[in-house]
């Protein structure tokens, strides 16, 4: 019985097909380096779980007071900007640390100066929340 299914090695999960490829379009392979970028990202350090955690609080927290539709822009765009600020300290770890070395005084401040950016973006959008938010409670109870 024949499929058209390529064979996978059962030890290594690799794929094993020796059928020629198709080299992808460039936006595909855009596509898929994304999604390898953002997998390897999230997955390298525990901090996207409390990213995750305070987003889910942020969403629900805008679903009971029934936020409007600016509103959820500036939430998304501030949850957006948090995401991206850990995503480019993630890379700038990878490439400061790639085999957990200590690393050198430059590397050391770079990757002072990534983690003071994610700071940054996370107060900043705090704040952005904070006000988005106490507005709805003014407009829900007149204050």
């Amino acid at each position: 019985m024949s499929t058209d299914r390529p064979s996978t090695d059962p030890l290594s999960g690799i794929c094993c097909d020796d059928r020629p490829h198709r080299p992808r379009a460039a936006w595909r392979e855009r596509l898929v380096l994304a999604e390898r970028g953002l997998v390897g990202g999230v997955r390298s350090d525990s901090v996207f779980f409390v990213h995750f955690f305070g987003i889910s609080l942020v969403i629900a927290a805008a679903l009971v007071l029934g936020v409007g539709l600016i509103q959820w822009v500036a939430i998304a765009a501030c949850l957006t900007i948090v995401l991206t600020a850990e995503m480019f300290n993630q890379a700038l770890k990878s490439l400061a640390q790639p085999d957990d070395r200590p690393c050198g005084p430059a590397a050391q401040r770079a990757m002072a100066m990534g983690t003071a950016a994610v700071m940054v973006a996370c107060t900043g959008s705090s704040v952005v929340m904070v006000v988005v938010f106490w507005q709805r409670l003014q407009q829900i109870f007149d204050m």
